[in-house]
């Protein structure tokens, strides 16, 4: 409530000094009235002046401000731009290389896995031919031979290699013949 009697206070003061002013301008002679309008109008030509003066003061400084900022954004967007440029070739550059060390990388490996592929390929060829060259040869026991003893050479002589039909459905612990296993234990 203060606001709206001070807005009421300030109203009803306000039209009493125009009131008293426009009531001593009346009491004025008419030369006096014409001094004063006189006066009146050149002050509001010379405040008018003033300002258009100062506004185009703060034209010229807004402008000179504006464009020193634009000398400065161009300048600094263009080292900007100028280190965006040496990144960029530096890292096509380091690009470029990291891509020839892994070209050179993966053809020293292909030449590795070929050369081993081609030795591979000898040494099978190699066995292949080893062992169509070297002639079957027959085991033959003997006596005299230091791997058997003449006991067990005796038993493997006097064991008949007769062949019998079996029965599948029979094993040999039930049809009462001994094996060979049973017979080389005596």
């Amino acid at each position: 409530m203060s606001k709206t009697k001070g807005f009421l206070a300030g109203t009803i003061f306000g039209g009493l000094v125009a009131a008293a002013g426009y009531g001593y301008y009346k009491m004025l002679t008419i030369e006096q009235q014409a001094d004063l309008k006189a006066k009146f109008d050149d002050t509001v030509a010379d405040v008018r002046d003033k300002v258009v003066d100062y506004s185009y003061a703060a034209t010229d400084a807004v402008a000179s401000v504006r464009e020193k900022a634009d000398d400065f954004v161009s300048d600094k967007s263009y080292a900007f731009d100028t280190k965006v440029a040496d990144l960029k070739a530096s890292a096509e550059d380091k690009s470029t290389e990291l891509r020839e060390k892994a070209d050179d990388l993966i053809a020293s490996a292909q030449e590795k896995a070929a050369d081993l592929r081609s030795q591979a390929n000898d040494l099978k060829n190699q066995v292949k031919s080893d062992e169509t060259d070297a002639p079957e040869e027959d085991i033959v026991l003997s006596p005299t031979d230091d791997a058997l003893d003449s006991e067990t050479f005796e038993e493997l002589a006097e064991a008949s290699a007769e062949s019998e039909i079996l029965n599948p459905n029979v094993g040999l612990s039930q049809t009462g013949v001994k094996g060979l296993s049973d017979l080389s234990e005596k």
